[in-house]
C-alpha cells in the first residue's frame, strides 16, 4: 500500500513557542494549503487573529501569518506523519479514513520536551466521533500535559463554518482561560 507523508512533516518548530495547536494530518495535494489550517473551508486564520484582538488573516500571506506566530509565540504540529492507504485512495480526505490508515504518529510528547516556553497545548477537535486511534493519541498527550503542568483544551473545530459561538469558545479557551473542554 502507499505512504502518504504529511504536507508539513520537516516543519520545524519555533523553540519560543508558548501555544501548540494540534490538527491531525495535512495533505499534500494539489489545491493543498499553503501551511498549516489553510484550506479554504478552514476558519482557524479567521479565529485566531480575532482573539488577540486583531482582523481575520485567511487571505493573508503565508510571511503575515508567520509574523503573528512569531509576536504571539503560536505554532503547530500534526499529530500523524505518515498514512499508509489503499492504491487510489491516496488523496481521500475523510477523518475516519485517515484516523484508520494512520501509519506513523508524530512523537508530540518528544516535541513538548524541546520547547521549552509552552504554556498551553490544543487540539482542534471537539469529539473523537470516527477517530478512535487519534483519540488514544490525544489522551496520552493530554495526560503528559497534565504531568508536565501544561494547561491542554479541545477547540471547536476551525472547518468547515465560522460563528460568533465558536469565536467566543475559542477566546475563552486560549485567551481567558476560563474555559477548556478536557480530552
Amino acid at each position: 500500500m502507499p505512504i502518504v507523508t504529511n504536507k508539513f512533516i520537516d516543519y520545524t518548530i519555533n523553540t519560543n513557542t508558548e501555544i501548540l495547536i494540534l490538527g491531525t494530518f495535512s495533505h499534500d495535494i494539489a489545491d493543498g494549503a499553503d501551511f498549516f489550517f489553510g484550506k479554504p473551508r478552514n476558519y482557524l486564520w479567521h479565529l485566531l487573529p480575532i482573539c488577540f484582538g486583531l482582523s481575520s488573516m485567511k487571505e493573508s500571506s503565508l510571511s503575515a501569518k508567520k509574523e503573528f506566530m512569531i509576536k504571539y509565540k503560536i505554532d503547530f504540529a500534526d499529530i500523524i506523519d505518515t498514512l499508509e492507504v489503499p492504491e487510489g485512495e491516496e488523496n481521500n480526505l475523510d477523518d475516519t479514513f485517515i484516523d484508520n490508515h494512520a501509519f506513523e504518529w508524530k512523537n508530540i510528547n518528544m516535541l513538548i520536551d524541546s520547547l521549552p516556553d509552552l504554556k498551553a497545548v490544543y487540539f482542534t477537535r471537539k469529539t473523537f466521533n470516527g477517530i478512535a486511534n487519534a483519540k488514544l493519541q490525544i489522551v496520552r498527550i493530554a495526560a503528559y500535559c497534565k504531568q508536565k503542568d501544561i494547561r491542554f483544551c479541545k477547540l471547536e473545530t476551525p472547518a468547515k463554518y465560522y460563528d460568533d459561538t465558536k469565536q467566543k469558545q475559542w477566546i475563552d479557551t486560549i485567551v481567558k482561560q476560563t474555559t477548556c473542554m478536557r480530552a
